[in-house]
């Protein structure tokens, strides 16, 4: 499943990237955009914007009411009746391309020499080039849904 997330929830498409579900964000799609993109791309809207909603075009989408990403995010969930997340880790959290494996070696000059030595498994975003590690916020961000 896609999702495609109005300006107000880049939180939340933040937070369900990082559990790996292909959330498309843009700060600067207007709601003729995200109609648009969310028909041509078969993705469910996520909005806030009660004009948005009510859109005759934009029948796909689900009007999130919780201001806390958690609850937000539960609310997805539930709607959607998803018992699994797609995986950790898989996704840039900023770009939502999919992550690759590196090796310890590359990512040696990449972080803190901490995460360096505490860590052995990285993964990088190829668009945006960002880095990633299992440390403890993967652990905070927990959710209680089945992992496949």
């Amino acid at each position: 499943m896609k999702f495609i997330a109005d300006v107000m929830l880049g939180k939340l498409a933040k937070r369900m990237r990082l559990l790996g579900f292909d959330v498309l964000y843009d700060r600067t799609l207007d709601d003729n955009d995200i109609i648009r993109l969310s028909l041509e791309q078969l993705r469910m809207i996520l909005t806030r914007d009660t004009a948005l909603a009510e859109r005759p075009l934009a029948t796909n989408h689900l009007f999130i009411t919780g201001n806390v990403v958690k609850t937000q995010l539960d609310q997805v969930l539930s709607f959607f009746q998803i018992k699994t997340v797609p995986g950790s880790l898989t996704r840039c959290s900023l770009c939502n391309e999919a992550l690759t494996l590196i090796s310890r070696e590359e990512a040696k000059d990449l972080v803190p020499l901490y995460v360096y030595e505490k860590q052995e498994n990285f993964l990088r975003c190829e668009k945006c080039r960002r880095i990633y590690w299992v440390g403890t916020h993967v652990k905070r961000m927990a959710i209680p849904v089945e992992k496949r």
